[in-house]
């Protein structure tokens, strides 16, 4: 998967390794059209020693993020979108907020 910052920013390439969909795992996944993301990032993409995770993070905001004050966004978040480093490597999970 590439993640870049057009058109001339900097880019990261990260290999998957696993994906579960939510048909394969019985969830609904019910999130609405239009819904707003909240992300989360671990604290370790804050470290002052690791420079390449704060890039990863300020890319990885600026992919999955919704545009500020896009015409068709809600005005609410129905989901969550998590960042985490272990391992020397990135997870990422997807929730769904519900009530």
């Amino acid at each position: 998967m590439w993640v870049s910052k057009s058109p001339a920013g900097p880019s990261f390439k990260f290999h998957v390794k696993n994906i579960s969909t939510t048909d394969e795992l019985k969830l609904s996944g019910n999130c609405l059209k239009y819904g707003r993301p909240l992300l989360s990032f671990d604290g370790s993409f804050d470290d002052a020693e690791r420079p390449h995770l704060q890039l990863a993070k300020e890319l990885l905001s600026h992919c999955f993020n919704t545009p500020k004050n896009h015409p068709k966004s809600k005005p609410f978040f129905d989901h969550v979108i998590s960042f985490s480093y272990f391992e020397d490597k990135i997870f990422f999970r997807h929730y769904q907020i519900l009530n």
